[in-house]
């Protein structure tokens, strides 16, 4: 042990220590085959790689990062300070989450692999995401044929029921530039207000159909399809749909309602929503501190 501006700590010699690397066959073994090249660890390598981690996981006061750490970035003698700041105005930005919990379980999301969120959707889009901006199947990595967007939960304030078939629609129209010959149904429920609002652009919805309907059970199919039991007007149908996604219903995160709390002003999810187009600040009982609507 040895001794650092107080701290006794126990000395590792093998930390730091050289990475360990896979195994993989010679070259002359790949040559003419199929074989695997890359074989992964033996234990003993496994043994040595797993050594090098620190395993910290939470703080026990034993200083061995202070003490590895050459630049000297950890200061444990740092205290957290408090400023005071004068502003002439506050705007409070709204961190919205999409809860899983909420979502009904009759869905089967954790069940299926080819039940995801509007969420997981909003990944799959992205040229950096997981399948690089491709639209699959999660089951098989197959390009679905048939989508269905479902409201995913039971119900909601109609400022939100309103945000969530918004994102919901728009990621539809994303996937609809992807896979152009996809058939596309958005199963939701209480629209005359929705379809009121947005009657305009609703208009120009291709290929996208917008069926006010409730889903009230999903079953797979031997290839992992989802076929859904569909009630329009009384009257109840089946359909296969090769990818479903749930629309979930925004919340706002726990650390916006805690600073809520601590600026004493009251909030809700609908107040951060616009009530017309574009981006608005909403004002609050609290002169010079406002709020940036979702939009």
């Amino acid at each position: 042990m040895y001794e650092k501006k107080g701290r006794y700590i126990v000395e590792f010699p093998d930390i730091p220590s050289t990475r360990q690397h896979q195994i993989e066959i010679s070259v002359e073994e790949r040559r003419g085959s199929n074989k695997e090249v890359e074989l992964g660890f033996d234990e003993e390598r496994a043994r040595r790689e797993a050594k090098r981690c620190l395993s910290c996981r939470r703080c026990l006061g034993c200083a061995l990062c202070w003490a590895e750490c050459k630049p000297e970035a950890i200061i444990f003698e740092l205290e957290d300070e408090e400023f005071q700041l004068d502003a002439d105005s506050v705007i409070v930005s709204a961190g919205v989450e999409r809860a899983h919990d909420r979502v009904d379980r009759r869905f089967g999301l954790g069940q299926h692999l080819n039940v995801i969120t509007d969420v997981h959707l909003e990944q799959m889009l992205r040229d950096t995401g997981p399948s690089k901006g491709l639209v699959i199947r999660p089951y098989d990595g197959e390009i679905p044929g048939r989508i269905a967007f479902v409201q995913g939960y039971d119900s909601a304030a109609p400022a939100m029921h309103s945000a969530a078939l918004c994102f919901g629609i728009n990621e539809a129209i994303l996937v609809r530039r992807k896979l152009p010959a996809a058939e596309i149904l958005v199963f939701a429920r209480n629209l005359a207000v929705f379809r009121a609002e947005h009657e305009n652009a609703l208009k120009t919805l291709d290929g996208i159909n917008l069926d006010e309907a409730s889903v009230t059970a999903t079953e797979p199919e031997a290839n992992q399809s989802l076929t859904l039991t569909i009630v329009r007007d009384g009257t109840e149908e089946s359909r296969t749909f090769d990818l479903v996604v749930l629309l979930t219903q925004p919340q706002l995160s726990r650390e916006l309602r805690q600073l809520a709390r601590a600026l004493g002003v009251s909030v809700s999810a609908a107040s951060f929503l616009p009530a017309g187009e574009g981006s608005v600040l909403v004002s609050t009982d609290k002169t010079n501190l406002r709020l940036a609507s979702q939009v």
